[in-house]
């Protein structure tokens, strides 16, 4: 196994192993007269044509007066050195933009269209660059934040100014690179600039003015308002909501209602069938109603209306499951590998499944957790061939492998020790709160830190210490 290089065929095993999906045939690209591209370059030139066809300026209608305002904005922005003389807003550590370099660099939007889809608008928002073909991604606009002063300013305005003018791209398969177009407006999916553009892009979306709460992670986006009225929450929530409609109207962003989901998180001991309240009233974003759901997936978690995380939980330990069996031949009792790589195998490709984001769940119920102990116990006995009659205490400590439940305690308050002492205060914020008692039916993420150690965990933490006392 130490021998193995990046370039060995095994890894190419494994990674087909892991794929879920079966092949799916791909459509053979036509020319524009309508031939079929049947080389490497015609393939490379169709794929360059749709990349300038979509990053052209001759898409659906603009307003012209706004980008004409945007287009001497960006002059002003060279010649002061990046600052916009404050009609822009200026982003900050604690807000969900970016400073470029401290200087406000300006992106001349020329008339493309920025596609994004949206989803989960209200409590998640998912609000990413629909991939159509090889072109489609955020347009090059202004972005001017405020910034220092100077030559240095204004090199670096002028600089990034001249750069998004004069941008070009083509496309390579295989191989072969197709001639070079000019791009007028958004940049390719892709394109070495496509991170710095979409930040510009999103750095001045609209903070609400309602109270409501927006977070933003890459490109998705969470819009949330927290009262203990419910009238409270839907008279200020769906201005919240159109605030941000306007927003995405005025750069032209167009919001995929079909990934769009509203949830309504509330503590409850009893189960209900309903999704909301019956007189719950429907939201919208730009005239497209958002559904109402029961559960939602945000940023890989599993987000349900009570925060149980059973949804979740259930889902990771299929996946973890499908991922041990496709290494079975490798991690079971007849396989020749030493005891060391198999749990390194099970550490990079099987925990990792189901501890990802583990300090949200890590509070969970013991029950819904005990489902995911079993699968580590059962590769315990499996990775060291041991007899049913073995405790898994011992199995934990002779594979030097800690407990599930230890390792999301220690994950956990490694994550809040850092969040604790982040000079961001909304992070500081958001792990500064009184724990409910141990005996409340209400459990907060933190609740995980004070828990005692299960059966499992203490026997094992007992037979270490028997150890360090026999040395």
């Amino acid at each position: 196994m130490e021998e193995i290089r990046p370039s060995h065929q095994a890894f190419w095993k494994i990674a087909k192993a892991f794929k879920t999906e079966g092949y799916t045939p791909i459509p053979p690209l036509k020319r524009p007269n309508g031939s079929i591209a049947l080389d490497d370059a015609e393939v490379a030139e169709c794929i360059a044509d749709s990349i300038k066809i979509r990053c052209s300026h001759v898409s659906p209608p603009h307003d012209i007066a706004h980008i004409n305002s945007i287009e001497e904005e960006v002059p002003a922005v060279a010649e002061a050195g990046g600052d916009t003389g404050g009609s822009r807003r200026t982003a900050t550590p604690d807000g969900p933009g970016m400073a470029l370099g401290g200087v406000g660099f300006g992106f001349p939007r020329v008339g493309g269209r920025g596609e994004a889809a949206a989803g989960g608008v209200v409590f998640p928002q998912d609000r990413g660059i629909v991939e159509r073909g090889a072109g489609g991604a955020a347009d090059s606009r202004s972005a001017g934040q405020g910034g220092s002063r100077g030559a240095a300013g204004r090199r670096s305005a002028q600089k990034a100014n001249s750069l998004v003018r004069a941008l070009e791209a083509g496309a390579r398969h295989e191989r072969t690179h197709s001639t070079r177009r000019l791009i007028r407006a958004g940049v390719p999916q892709g394109a070495a600039l496509s991170p710095l553009l979409y930040s510009a892009y999103t750095n001045d979306i609209p903070r609400p003015t309602s109270g409501a709460q927006l977070a933003l992670f890459a490109d998705d986006t969470a819009l949330f308002f927290r009262s203990r009225t419910r009238r409270s929450i839907f008279r200020h929530l769906p201005r919240a909501i159109d605030e941000l409609g306007q927003w995405f109207r005025k750069w032209r962003i167009e919001v995929n209602s079909n990934k769009s989901a509203a949830i309504q998180f509330k503590y409850s001991k009893n189960r209900s069938k309903l999704v909301v309240d019956w007189n719950t009233p429907n939201l919208k974003m730009l005239n497209a109603r958002i559904p109402w759901q029961r559960s939602y997936k945000y940023l890989g978690v599993t987000l349900d209306k009570n925060l149980h995380f059973r949804e979740h939980i259930e889902r990771v330990k299929k996946n973890a499951l499908f991922y041990t069996a496709r290494l079975g031949a490798m991690l079971g009792r007849k396989s020749k590998l030493s005891r060391r790589n198999k749990r390194t195998l099970y550490k990079m490709c099987v925990r990792t499944v189901m501890t990802y984001a583990c300090p949200v769940f890590a509070h969970a119920a013991p029950k819904a957790l005990y489902r995911l102990r079993v699968i580590q116990n059962k590769f315990c006995r499996a990775a060291t061939n041991a007899h049913w009659c073995v405790r898994n205490s011992i199995l934990h400590r002779d594979l030097e492998l800690p407990t599930l439940s230890k390792y999301l305690k220690d994950a956990s308050k490694r994550i809040y020790d850092i969040a604790g002492s982040h000079p961001n205060a909304l992070l500081r914020a958001a792990v500064d709160y009184q724990l409910p008692p141990p005996t409340h039916f209400i459990r907060r993420p933190r609740n995980v830190l004070i828990d005692p150690p299960d059966a499992l965990t203490a026997a094992v933490d007992s037979l270490n210490n028997g150890n360090d006392t026999h040395d």
